[in-house]
């Protein structure tokens, strides 16, 4: 079970040139959270999980760990990246099996003391055990999905952000990553998930949010401060 935390994000901002992509956006996340950004192609989605999980540097950004003082994003970026795990569309695999890749997964948590158990219960848990010698480069866009959440399994992040997660996926290989999502909100994780398709998800998220016009539209006045957005942007 993840420990109780509230990171909040203000004022990020972020252009590629002469192109602004978020302007002043605001991002509250909490443990047990499950929010679903949508938008149009190209309104900054992934760029909002890149710098979300300390990947993408943006023009401005300042947040708040817990209600401590409130940090720029370059003090706080070492705290992003080992605190939050964000996960591509199409998930990256090593070189090798299956196996491979969860152990390598293992060894990045100094918290797992039994690393052969770990991950045997992450292929159990993923229901990959037919497929553990298997090469990496020969599973299917499901498949790679479900070691993709088993890898995060093993790293055990505070927050997992996922872009377009079920995009390109079967029925049953989406009701499989929903089961194993819903678990890990369960557990106290907090999710961010990019999507297209945010009616997929059912009643697994708490909050939706909507990138329009380089800023967050929220749907649930408990994620942010709506007052205070308000007020942003009618500057």
């Amino acid at each position: 079970m993840i420990d109780n935390f509230h990171i909040s994000f203000r004022g990020i901002s972020k252009s590629f040139g002469k192109n602004l992509v978020l302007d002043n956006a605001a991002f509250n996340i909490t443990n047990h959270d499950c929010i679903v950004i949508t938008g149009e192609n190209g309104a900054g989605k992934t760029t909002l999980l890149r710098i979300l999980a300390g990947l993408e540097k943006p023009d401005h950004c300042q947040i708040t760990v817990d209600n401590t003082t409130a940090e720029p994003w370059r003090r706080l970026r070492k705290r992003l990246l080992k605190s939050i795990m964000y996960l591509h569309q199409q998930p990256y695999m090593l070189a090798g099996t299956l196996r491979r890749n969860l152990e390598y997964a293992a060894k990045l948590n100094p918290a797992i003391v039994d690393r052969e158990s770990s991950v045997n219960k992450a292929i159990h848990w993923a229901g990959l055990q037919a497929l553990e010698t298997h090469s990496s480069a020969s599973l299917s866009g499901g498949q790679k999905q479900r070691v993709a959440l088993a890898r995060a399994r093993l790293r055990d992040p505070q927050i997992l952000l996922l872009d377009e997660p079920t995009s390109n996926l079967d029925t049953e290989s989406r009701e499989k990553t929903l089961h194993m999502l819903r678990e890990f909100r369960d557990c106290g994780m907090a999710i961010v998930i990019a999507t297209h398709d945010p009616e997929i998800f059912g009643s697994l998220p708490n909050g939706n949010l909507h990138l329009d016009d380089h800023r967050i539209i929220y749907d649930d006045s408990r994620i942010v401060d709506l007052d205070s957005v308000r007020k942003t942007q009618h500057k």
